[in-house]
């Protein structure tokens, strides 16, 4: 029988990078994370661990990797994963649900409301904005 071989369309992750580097997984992360994780006061390093912990997160549950598997995989100390995610904390974007004997769960969902929430917003300010200004800001 004959092996079929299906085409690789050229949207999918093995087209965009290579099948070499995909090939031992890949992370899904939102463009709108990434375009406007600044604009909640998420600094580059806590956006990092972010998406550190997505590669973590394989279905709705929360992620429990661990902060010294967190760290090696960041190149930085497991005191500094520690801090960004108390800073994280602070800013109502993380919650850790702290378990004796095992790893921390780290709940996003804070984070994804903040983020739905902006969303939200700027469709609201652009449903708001008048057509005339949205021209004259274009040209």
């Amino acid at each position: 029988m004959a092996l079929k071989i299906k085409p690789v369309s050229p949207r999918e992750v093995q087209t965009r990078w290579t099948p070499d580097l995909v090939a031992d997984g890949w992370t899904p992360v939102s463009d709108f994370f990434l375009r406007n994780y600044h604009r909640i006061g998420i600094t580059s390093n806590e956006a990092m661990l972010v998406v550190h912990l997505m590669t973590h997160k394989w279905d709705a549950h929360s992620p429990y990797p661990g902060f010294t598997s967190l760290a090696k995989r960041m190149g930085i100390g497991a005191t500094q994963v520690r801090n960004h995610a108390r800073s994280l904390e602070a800013k109502g974007c993380l919650h850790r649900v702290i378990r004796t004997g095992t790893t921390n769960r780290f709940v996003l969902t804070p984070l994804f409301m903040k983020l739905e929430a902006l969303r939200a917003a700027d469709h609201a300010a652009r449903e708001q904005t008048p057509p005339a200004a949205t021209e004259s800001a274009t040209a």
